[in-house]
């Protein structure tokens, strides 16, 4: 049995949808632990029950195994101090399956057996919590990270000596302080190198910086042009505050910032529909052009039914289409029916 723990990336999603059963015998499973481990045990319990009358003897023995694999996946988890803040859990035993992710913000709870995994809750995390890069520095320390919803992964942290202006007057004061300003250059310098090689690797296309002002201004001065037009925002901070409080702080930024990209896709959307170009929409023409890998970007609103969701986000990772979830509210993808898809090409 292969048993693996991973993250939300696009290869895993696509991973996920192509797995495939004759019978209901894919188990797919979102915990949302904010309310502990208790309270998750026993809606996996409740679910299970209420599930296992609806199978065939065959299913149900698939189900029990599947749900002592989870079992044993949620001791080893508790031993090693995960609280969440969610997991999903993927169990296809005829594929030798079994996969464990790690979730970026609580889920909606859910317990299923079908044919295939369900993703759209994945896809959907992926979509709105990309991860973002941070610089977080003072006068003397810094801290780069990685933010996605409620996680904060630091990637390194340094401090280094910086001498503060001296009292004395004249000459000597302003050779010192040339002297503090060559050695903030420096460690701003030597921050961006780190930084870049970081976010680099790790495929980040938005940059906040945060800390006290005269540091900002040192480091966005050493940035490269490239690395400077993935910064979405400026913010004044310390960095002995809570990390709590930097996530309260930063969310309205985060969200501004995926709004945004929204509306420039919608934007191209709509523009490609009026000159009748690589652009689409309705359920029934966009399933048709992705079972025939015509789609490049879905754009799914999250006020229609899940069903749907779920076939067109596990259609788009089977072909490599792109996904992105727009607020349900947003009136100009409801005016096209709630899905819109951009093409790589046209018939």
């Amino acid at each position: 049995m292969i048993y693996e723990a991973g993250e939300i990336t696009e290869g895993l999603l696509k991973e996920l949808s192509v797995l495939s059963a004759n019978e209901r015998t894919v188990l797919s499973v979102y915990l949302d632990l904010a309310r502990g481990w208790d309270r998750a045990v026993r809606f996996i319990s409740q679910e299970s029950r209420r599930i296992f009358p609806l199978l065939s003897s065959a299913e149900r023995e698939y189900l029990e195994t599947s749900v002592s694999f989870l079992e044993d996946m949620i001791k080893e988890k508790k031993q090693a101090g995960f609280k969440g803040p969610g997991l999903a859990f993927f169990a296809d035993l005829g594929a030798d399956y079994l996969k464990t992710v790690e979730l970026k913000m609580p889920p909606e709870p859910l317990v299923a057996v079908d044919r295939e995994a369900v993703i759209h809750p994945l896809a959907l995390q992926y979509d709105e919590y990309e991860s973002i890069g941070v610089i977080m520095i003072d006068a003397h320390c810094v801290r780069i990270m990685l933010v996605a919803g409620l996680i904060i992964d630091d990637m390194d942290r340094f401090c280094k000596k910086i001498h503060h202006l001296s009292k004395v007057g004249g000459w000597s004061q302003m050779r010192y302080q040339r002297r503090r300003l060559k050695q903030v250059q420096h460690f701003a310098r030597d921050i961006v190198e780190r930084a870049e090689a970081i976010f680099g690797e790790n495929g980040v296309k938005r940059i906040l910086v945060a800390g006290r002002d005269r540091m900002i201004t040192a480091l966005e001065s050493e940035l490269s042009q490239k690395l400077r037009s993935k910064v979405i925002a400026k913010v004044r901070w310390d960095l002995d505050a809570p990390d709590s409080d930097f996530l309260k702080k930063i969310r309205p930024v985060m969200e501004e910032a995926e709004r945004k990209e929204e509306k420039e896709l919608l934007a191209e959307l709509i523009g490609e529909l009026r000159r009748g170009g690589l652009g689409i929409a309705g359920v029934e023409e966009i399933r048709n052009a992705l079972v025939r890998g015509q789609v490049d970007t879905i754009v799914i609103s999250r006020s229609i039914g899940s069903s749907v969701i779920e076939e067109l986000t596990s259609l788009a990772k089977k072909t490599g289409a792109g996904v992105e979830f727009v607020p349900g509210d947003d009136k100009t993808l409801a005016s096209i029916g709630g899905v819109g898809a951009l093409l790589r090409y046209r018939l």
